[in-house]
């Protein structure tokens, strides 16, 4: 399925993705679109100003890498995003760039290159915890009066004697 107009494949790519492979095929949530679509959205507003085009005029050779290295350093040093959701823009981008090479493979250099931009490397923040004098002040905390706060007790010590996580 291919176009003679190249901007009119690249539009059509980016609904394709959305609907078909986002959407219908990999039934990702609510969340995550939105989060996609507020990528491309902002990716498109940067190549408009960038490449002085408007989004509709945007060829697939338009998605380059050095577009999008352009625009992950827009994102940290004039939006001040955080290398994380420099790094989630990132993964939006790359996952149409996966698609878009399955659809089009004559555009498949380019967007290797695209591919080829790496996740930056950020300091993930240790998990903090309570020390046990916090922790005794939380087990106390039920009065043991009644059968609920007995019961609560109970709960909160197992949950600490057996170092269970919150999803547990």
């Amino acid at each position: 399925m291919t176009s003679s107009d190249p901007a009119v494949r690249f539009s059509t790519l980016i609904q394709q993705f959305f609907m078909d492979r986002l959407i219908e095929q990999r039934n990702v949530s609510p969340r995550t679109v939105a989060s996609y679509r507020d990528t491309f959205r902002l990716l498109f507003s940067f190549a408009e100003n960038d490449l002085n085009k408007p989004p509709h005029k945007l060829r697939l050779v338009d998605f380059s890498a050095e577009l999008i290295l352009a625009f992950l350093k827009y994102l940290e040093t004039t939006r001040h995003n955080a290398i994380r959701s420099r790094n989630a823009r990132l993964a939006a981008i790359r996952s149409f760039a996966h698609y878009a090479a399955l659809q089009e493979p004559s555009a498949l250099p380019g967007l290797q290159r695209v591919l080829a931009i790496p996740m930056k490397r950020f300091d993930r923040p240790m998990v903090g915890f309570l020390t046990r004098e916090e922790m005794q002040c939380i087990l106390a905390a039920p009065a043991a009066n009644s059968w609920c706060s007995q019961r609560d007790q109970v709960m909160l010590a197992t949950l600490y004697n057996t170092g269970a996580r919150v999803s547990e």
